[in-house]
């Protein structure tokens, strides 16, 4: 227990203890513009459904090569109302180390989908490899999204139903005894 105290005095800690908090943010410029339904618990607290369609969100998101991916998840979960931390961390899929190898798997996959798997691929940088074959890029870019959509929602409501009971829980006080005069 000792340990889960020590967190905080580190600097992860003092990172944390800069965050605003959700009085500080309340009739902000950015609680004006999203209105209440940003704060609501059903967009940050971690529910089975909503952290599965979450997560599909953003592997969604996540398979199409366009920057500000985690901006663009986080938007399209909130007017999608699931989870939008699971949104963010389901871009997370496609990073730096992990792009090449998804961009070519998706040129593959649209290849096979177009019935074009014997032509040679095209050479050089992602702006030239779009510039010259952009059709087999998009549809590859589109099933790879559907795909990952539908694989990583099971999967979600899977991984919650297995790991779910392991987590500690916040402890539940009983309630109170009715007295009766």
């Amino acid at each position: 227990m000792r340990r889960l105290r020590e967190w905080r005095r580190g600097r992860f800690g003092a990172l944390i203890r800069r965050l605003p908090r959700l009085k500080h943010l309340r009739g902000s410029w950015l609680h004006r513009r999203l209105g209440d339904r940003l704060f609501r618990e059903e967009m940050w607290k971690p529910r089975r459904e909503r952290v599965a369609a979450g997560a599909a969100l953003g592997i969604v998101v996540g398979m199409f090569p366009v920057p500000m991916q985690m901006l663009i998840a986080a938007s399209c979960a909130f007017f999608l109302r699931v989870n939008i931390p699971a949104a963010i961390v389901g871009t997370w899929l496609s990073n730096p180390a992990t792009f090449a190898v998804i961009f070519f798997g998706q040129y593959t996959l649209g290849s096979f989908l177009l019935g074009s798997v014997g032509k040679a691929p095209p050479t050089g940088d992602f702006m030239e490899m779009l510039a010259k074959s952009p059709l087999p890029i998009f549809v590859g870019v589109l099933a790879s999204a559907v795909l990952g959509a539908l694989v990583s929602y099971p999967l979600a409501l899977w991984a919650w139903d297995v790991f779910h009971w392991k987590w500690p829980g916040p402890e539940k006080k009983p309630p109170p005894p009715d007295e009766k005069p």
